[in-house]
């Protein structure tokens, strides 16, 4: 996978900056899945999703990622850095099929692992529990006994099991960083929310370029077109110089 351009990343930039976080992690991942319809980007899982989007920033700003977190407990501030193969997660992979089936004791459960669309659902929900409720009815498309009678209603065993199956099937869709804290001792979990870390990190990107062709622009005259069609180690050379 290549990384975004200067070009490729401010018209990201402009396209998602009056987007939600949701519409914005399609965005971003239409450049990695080029050719692909915005319905069938919608339909990727969340793991996939965001194992593609990590596999993008790492093409397009390194494997670094330099994070900020707040103890829970003492409020003490802790930076750290993480790359990001050491989360063990696979962009190669291929989407499988979509429809997909477990068991759960006697029932045959048919579902599909949750996407875009319906984290979209989910986002309009008053509560985390009506959220997750309407996720569950979501994805979960059938419930079979062994006679063949279909359940109208989802079990709560269902939905557990549900759960274990996401965690074990699409764990890139729930990425948690283990921390603790050098003041005070304490150990917790932070979620990574891989579409919020790299959208801030392509509107300081997009900053930073508007700056240099502004520069550049004001001291030679060029075009944007031209000055962003310069790889950055020749831009920089020239804002040396400039400087």
């Amino acid at each position: 996978m290549h990384g975004l351009s200067s070009s490729e990343l401010l018209e990201l930039w402009e396209r998602g900056s009056q987007s939600t976080a949701i519409t914005r992690g399609l965005l971003m991942l239409s450049y990695s899945l080029p050719g692909k319809s915005w319905n069938e980007l919608a339909a990727v899982s969340i793991g996939r999703r965001d194992c593609l989007l990590l596999e993008l920033r790492r093409a397009t700003l390194g494997p670094t990622l330099d994070a900020f977190a707040v103890c829970p407990t003492c409020s003490d501030e802790l930076e750290f850095s993480l790359n990001t193969q050491e989360l063990g997660l696979n962009a190669e992979a291929e989407e499988l099929a979509r429809e997909r089936r477990f068991k759960q004791d006697s029932l045959t459960v048919t579902c599909h692992l949750p996407d875009s669309d319906d984290l979209e659902a989910a986002s309009g929900c008053a509560g985390v529990e009506e959220a997750q409720k309407t996720l569950v009815s979501r994805c979960i498309h059938l419930i079979e006994a062994e006679n063949g009678e279909t359940l109208t209603e989802i079990p709560s065993a269902v939905e557990e099991q549900f759960s274990a199956y996401l965690a074990e099937r699409d764990p890139a869709a729930e990425i948690s960083l283990a921390l603790e804290c050098p003041s005070c001792g304490i150990q917790w979990e932070m979620a990574l929310d891989i579409v919020s870390f790299f959208w801030r990190e392509i509107q300081s990107a997009a900053r930073r370029i508007v700056l240099e062709v502004d520069a550049l622009a004001r001291s030679y005259g060029w075009a944007e077109t031209a000055i962003l069609s310069m790889s950055p180690a020749r831009r920089q050379m020239y804002l040396e110089m400039v400087g």
